[in-house]
C-alpha cells in the first residue's frame, strides 16, 4: 500500500513538471486579472515557479527511500512506519506551506484582487493536502491502536495550520474560513481513524479467535492420536495375549510334561515334544498375522473393500464358518483415516466372532449410498446387549472409533440369537 501511495505522488509529481512548457500560455491567459506590464514581469520569470516543485522533489526523494529501499526498512524495523508517517505528513505540509508563499507572490504582483484569489488558492490547496493526509491516516489506522491515531490527529492538525501559515499570517487574509477547514479536515480524519480502527480491531479479534480455535483443535488432535496409539497398544496386548501367550503357555506346560516323562517314558515325552512344537510353529504362525493384520497393509495395497472382502474370506477360512461377503464394485471416496478406521472396525468384529461367538456362519457387507455402512453378522451364541460392562474393551473400542469418525456403531444380539454389529460412518 506505501507503494503504491508513493507510486501515485510520483505519477502526479511528473504530471506537474510536464505541464510546466504550457505554464506560460496560462498566465498569458489571466489578462482580465493582471495589473498591467507585471503579468509580462512574472511570465518572464516563470522558473520561480518551479521552486515549489523542486523542493517538492527533494522533499518526495526520502519518503521513496523509506518505502523502496528494503534494506533501509530492514535496519529500520517497527520505527519503519511511524517515521514514513510523520516524514510524509511533515513533506506534504512543507511543500504546500511552499506552494502558499509562492501563490501570494503570483497574486499580489497578478491578480487585481489578491485577497480573494489568494484565499480562493488556499483552500483548494488546503483540500489538496487534506487528500494526501488522508492516506496516511488509513495506514496509522490500519496499524495502530485509536489512541496513537488520536495523536496523529493532533499532528496532523499542526501540519495542516503550518502548511496554511503564510496565508495565516497574512495581514488582508480572513483566517477564520482556513482554521475552520482545518477542523472540517480533523473531524473528517477522525471519523476514518475511528471506523478503520475498529473494523481492524474486530478482525483482530477474529484473528485471535481462530489461533485459539486452532490451538484448541490441534491439542484435540494430539489427545486423539494418543488415544488413538494407546487403543493400538491395547489391542495388540490383547492380540500378542490371544495367540501368542496362549501358545507360550501351553508350550510351557508341555515341556515340563516332558521333563516329568523324559526318564520314565521316553515314547510319550517324545510324542509330548512333537505337540510342543506343533505349538510352537501355531503360535509363531498367529502371532506373524496378528503382527500383520496390525500393519493394515491391505488398505494400502487393495483398497478399504476388497480389504475387508480378504480378510472375512481369511476369517472364515481359518476358522471354517461358511460366509457370506458383500462388497460394492466401486471404491468409495473415503479420507485415509476414514477407511483406517472401518478397517480396524471390521476387524475388532471378526475378532470377537471368532473368540467369542462360536458361530457356524459369518456375514460381512460393505455398502455406500451416501453414507458407508458396515455389517457384521453372525449366529453364534449371543450375548445380553444391556448387561455388557465396561471391561468388554473390544465393544469400547469400537464405539471410540465409531465416534472419531463421527459415525454410529449399534450392537444388536440376544442369547442364542447371535450378533449383528452395524456401523455407519459419513
Amino acid at each position: 500500500m506505501l507503494q503504491m501511495l508513493v507510486g501515485i505522488q510520483l505519477l502526479l509529481l511528473v504530471a506537474t513538471v510536464a505541464a510546466f512548457p504550457w505554464s506560460r500560455e496560462v498566465m498569458l491567459s489571466l489578462g482580465g486579472l493582471t495589473r498591467g506590464s507585471a503579468l509580462r514581469q512574472v511570465v518572464v520569470e516563470v522558473s520561480s515557479a518551479m521552486q515549489p516543485v523542486v523542493l517538492r522533489i527533494l522533499l518526495t526523494i526520502p519518503v521513496v527511500l523509506l518505502v523502496f529501499w528494503p534494506q533501509l526498512i530492514a535496519r529500520l524495523g517497527r520505527w519503519h512506519l511511524p517515521l514514513f508517517a510523520i516524514y510524509y505528513a511533515v513533506a506534504a505540509a512543507v511543500s504546500q506551506a511552499a506552494f502558499s508563499v509562492w501563490a501570494l507572490k503570483f497574486v499580489a504582483d497578478t491578480a487585481t484582487a489578491p485577497q480573494q484569489v489568494a484565499l480562493l488558492l488556499g483552500v483548494g490547496g488546503a483540500w489538496t493536502l487534506f487528500v494526501v493526509l488522508l492516506f496516511g491516516v488509513v495506514i496509522v489506522a490500519w496499524q495502530y491502536s485509536l489512541r496513537q491515531v488520536f495523536w496523529y490527529l493532533l499532528f496532523l492538525a499542526v501540519a495542516e495550520v503550518t502548511a496554511l501559515l503564510p496565508l495565516l499570517l497574512h495581514e488582508a487574509m480572513p483566517w477564520a474560513p482556513l482554521l475552520f477547514q482545518v477542523m472540517i479536515h480533523v473531524a473528517i480524519y477522525a471519523m476514518v481513524g475511528f471506523a478503520i480502527t475498529r473494523m481492524m480491531a474486530a478482525q483482530r479479534a477474529q484473528r485471535a479467535a481462530l489461533t485459539e480455535a486452532n490451538v484448541q483443535l490441534t491439542q484435540y488432535a494430539a489427545a486423539q492420536e494418543q488415544l488413538a496409539v494407546s487403543h493400538e497398544r491395547n489391542r495388540m496386548a490383547r492380540e500378542l495375549h490371544d495367540t501368542l501367550a496362549h501358545s507360550l503357555s501351553a508350550v510351557a506346560v508341555q515341556l515340563e510334561a516332558v521333563d516329568s516323562a523324559m526318564t520314565t517314558a521316553p515314547d510319550e515325552a517324545h510324542l509330548i515334544l512333537g505337540k510342543a512344537l506343533a505349538q510352537t510353529r501355531s503360535g509363531l504362525t498367529e502371532t506373524r498375522r496378528a503382527m500383520h493384520a496390525l500393519r493394515a497393509t491391505p488398505l494400502d495395497d487393495l483398497g478399504l473393500a476388497l480389504a475387508i472382502k480378504n480378510l472375512a474370506i481369511t476369517t472364515a477360512q481359518r476358522n471354517g464358518l461358511a460366509l457370506q461377503v458383500e462388497v460394492p464394485e466401486t471404491q468409495p471416496n473415503l479420507s485415509p483415516a476414514i477407511e483406517q478406521g472401518i478397517y480396524r472396525i471390521a476387524q475388532e468384529a471378526l475378532a470377537n466372532v471368532v473368540h467369542h461367538a462360536r458361530a457356524s456362519r459369518l456375514a460381512v457387507a460393505l455398502t455406500y449410498n451416501g453414507a458407508v455402512t458396515l455389517r457384521v453378522q453372525d449366529n453364534g451364541c449371543g450375548f445380553d446387549a444391556g448387561e455388557v460392562k465396561g471391561d468388554h474393551v473390544g465393544l469400547q473400542l469400537m464405539h471410540e472409533r465409531a465416534t472419531m469418525m463421527q459415525g454410529t456403531l449399534t450392537v444388536t444380539s440376544a442369547p442364542g440369537a447371535g450378533t449383528t454389529i452395524k456401523l455407519v460412518a459419513l
